[in-house]
């Protein structure tokens, strides 16, 4: 495949993920049901605002405030909104830092600044780093960059930024939309169903 960059998403990948803890978590603080609250995730405005940095931390807490009539803590909101984010592996960290002996190795993530928070400290307790920057040569977060997953404009960014081309990227993720707007640009990629599977990545590159 003459591979020369290797692009991971992060949940469901690196960082060990259950997403519907987090609908679970505020059904819990609200009475809303966990599938009302889904639905009003991937709606476009508060949540895919914030997850292109388009507010601030308190406005999405505001928002959540506002959107299920309630009154809740910012410490009830970001425990509940961290609620999906499970550990990280050290021998995932180890295996990015091992490929960058012969690939350049990126992140492409959509995130927050929540959660990068919550899961810098993860990695923190994991390895003794500081943050996920350690184990990668590029790291692009949504909320950064202004951009998010599956929109093509993120991939175009992304390659311009590593100055590789499409085709010698190969990128990692656990959602096929994604992948597939990926492979829309002409990047090489590799659906990760559970995230030990990139253990195998070099039968691949």
């Amino acid at each position: 495949m003459n591979i020369k960059t290797i692009i991971f998403d992060l949940g469901g990948v690196i960082i060990d993920l259950d997403f519907m803890q987090t609908p679970k978590a505020f059904s819990q603080l609200t009475g809303w049901t966990a599938e009302d609250i889904l639905k009003r995730y991937f709606e476009p405005g508060l949540f895919q605002d914030y997850e292109k940095g388009l507010i601030s931390d308190q406005a999405l807490r505001a928002g959540i405030n506002e959107l299920f009539g309630t009154d809740l803590t910012d410490e009830q909101i970001d425990s509940a909104w961290c609620a999906m984010l499970g550990d990280v592996p050290r021998a995932r960290l180890d295996f990015m830092n091992q490929l960058r002996e012969d690939y350049k190795v990126a992140v492409l993530s959509n995130t927050n600044a929540i959660h990068v928070a919550a899961f810098n400290q993860t990695i923190r307790q994991t390895s003794g780093e500081s943050s996920l920057e350690a184990f990668a040569d590029e790291v692009y977060f949504s909320h950064e960059i202004k951009m998010r997953k599956p929109d093509l404009e993120i991939y175009h960014a992304v390659l311009e930024s590593t100055g590789t081309p499409a085709e010698q990227c190969l990128f990692l993720d656990d959602t096929k939309a994604n992948l597939e707007a990926a492979a829309q640009v002409g990047i090489q990629t590799l659906h990760i169903a559970e995230p030990n599977q990139i253990f195998n990545l070099r039968a691949h590159v």
